[in-house]
């Protein structure tokens, strides 16, 4: 009879070596925000990504449209709807339905990295409150795919589907 701790499927547990997955700017060189694309959760619609933000950046305002968890590895960053700011070592949670802007503040003395793990995607709305976008895990790799061709870039292996 097998026990509950032995594995009984095909599960796999899987390793992203940062080494091996490249930054590439999101939209535009000096955009102020590269990317790292870690997950793209197509059978779940959690990916996981990392953000490396320059000082002053401001994401446009956006509805979550699922759960976000993020990690803040260096730096300092805050939403202007809140009145807390989160620094290395800091976690967020963001429950479905919350929104905000991100801000990185113009004080900071470097860049500012977070891991984010998302749920379902993102409205991005412009400064008059209109969609002009949805973000989801197929769009964000697209946009990674774009930052990889800018570069030069293979599509990393690495990356988990």
């Amino acid at each position: 009879m097998a026990t509950q701790l032995e594995q009984t499927s095909e599960v796999v547990t899987s390793v992203v070596h940062g080494a091996d997955v490249p930054w590439v700017w999101m939209g535009f060189e000096n955009s102020g925000v590269e990317m790292k694309l870690l997950r793209r959760g197509r059978e779940d619609e959690v990916y996981t990504f990392m953000n490396r933000f320059a000082p002053g950046f401001m994401a446009p305002r956006h509805l979550h449209l699922g759960e976000v968890h993020a990690w803040t590895m260096e730096g300092c960053w805050c939403y202007l709807e809140y009145d807390w700011k989160a620094r290395a070592g800091d976690y967020v949670y963001e429950p479905a339905d919350s929104i905000h802007t991100l801000y990185v503040p113009e004080e900071n003395e470097g860049l500012t990295t977070v891991l984010f793990t998302v749920e379902k995607g993102l409205d991005l709305y412009d400064e008059n409150g209109e969609l002009f976008m949805t973000q989801d895990g197929a769009g964000l790799e697209e946009l990674y795919r774009a930052g990889l061709a800018e570069q030069g870039l293979d599509w990393p292996d690495a990356i988990l589907p």
